[in-house]
């Protein structure tokens, strides 16, 4: 006689584990040296409007003849806001280079160029006999077209950093292609069109508000820890 055993064979309970899904608040989420390039950005760019746009204001009065020292102070007001640039920039770099590499450093190289560019025209607005008013805006001109191209990439390396939100990305490149527009109109018909893209170009205030509020909020909730 043969006894058969029956085998019992128990369910094995098999637990999916839950798909972790990326926290867009922690992705960011500024580190400390992030929040230092973001304040000095942020500072940087304050001081430039701060500085430029009374000097900018100021250059009708530099084109009357005798006005040397205004046409001097306004140089070195122009000299003092293309070594900020230079600062701005570093800024941006330190918060974008460890997630935005290559359009960091392009955002650098070209706001870099900008200022150089910026340097010279001021160089010679304050030069005595120099080509004054006129050559300061000539060389203006030029420069600001590498200027929107420093805005374009900016906008690009914020928008892959994932560190702003996008609307301010956005806004920046927008700032960017309005100078470029108004560069290639002002050649083609010699009729700026800055006064309808004035709303674009404001972009750069949009990120320099970002800047600052991001560094203080960040900074008040590591200190809260």
């Amino acid at each position: 006689m043969t006894t058969t055993a029956t085998r019992t064979t128990t369910p094995t309970r098999v637990t999916a584990r839950p798909v972790a899904r990326r926290d867009p608040a922690a992705a960011r989420a500024l580190t400390a040296d992030e929040r230092s390039g973001a304040r000095l950005a942020g500072v940087s760019l304050v001081l430039v409007t701060l500085v430029s746009l009374p000097a900018a204001g100021l250059l009708g009065s530099a084109t009357a003849a005798g006005a040397e020292t205004t046409r001097l102070v306004l140089g070195l007001a122009f000299l003092v806001v293309a070594v900020l640039d230079v600062v701005a920039a570093w800024g941006l770099h330190v918060m974008l280079r460890r997630r935005a590499t290559p359009a960091s450093t392009a955002q650098l190289v070209s706001r870099s160029g900008y200022a150089v560019l910026l340097a010279g025209a001021a160089a010679v607005l304050a030069w005595p006999g120099g080509a004054g008013t006129t050559g300061f805006e000539r060389d203006w001109e030029v420069a600001l077209v590498v200027f929107g191209l420093h805005l374009v990439i900016a906008g690009i390396a914020l928008w892959r950093s994932r560190l702003v939100p996008r609307a301010v990305a956005a806004a920046t490149a927008l700032a960017g292609f309005a100078y470029l527009a108004d560069a290639l109109l002002t050649r083609a018909t010699e009729t700026s069109a800055a006064a309808v893209l004035v709303p674009l170009m404001l972009g750069e205030l949009v990120l320099m508000g970002w800047l600052l509020l991001a560094s203080r909020t960040a900074a008040r909730s590591s200190g809260n820890r």
